[in-house]
């Protein structure tokens, strides 16, 4: 057997035709380096679900990691809605602000009044809604 300066060694296998275009196509998929780059995590990754029935918590770490990267995610794609919704509201209000004569107190009741209503529709704002309770 050879070894590389990287302490890797030389290893020689038969595979099927079908095995190997999904063995290229997966590399390609998963952004591996190499081919031994793909088989090297692949052979640790199934040596590891194989052990897995002598140690469970295998399959916890992965469904740990697989649910961190979910929500992380989640909180990116969140947050940058947020970031837009933010920007779209702050727009409204100057433009609201710019064309109205609204004195503190007015401004005041009004703050309390979307607070409670946006407790009892649950954050669910419809146009709609604003205007029927406006007519109440």
């Amino acid at each position: 057997m050879e070894k590389s300066n990287d302490n890797r060694i030389r290893a020689t296998i038969y595979v099927s035709e079908a095995t190997m275009k999904r063995w290229e196509a997966a590399t390609v998929l998963d952004g591996s380096r190499s081919k031994s780059d793909f088989a090297g995590r692949a052979i640790d990754w199934y040596a590891g679900y194989i052990a897995a029935q002598d140690h469970p918590d295998f399959f916890a770490a992965v469904i740990h990691q697989m649910v961190e990267g979910t929500i992380r995610g989640s909180e990116s794609r969140l947050a940058r809605l947020q970031f837009k919704s933010a920007v779209e509201a702050a727009k409204l209000a100057h433009l609201l602000a710019s064309l109205t004569d609204v004195d503190d107190e007015t401004l005041r009741q009004l703050h309390i009044k979307c607070v409670e209503e946006v407790k009892r529709i649950n954050g669910v704002l419809t146009l709609d809604n604003a205007i029927h309770d406006r007519n109440k």
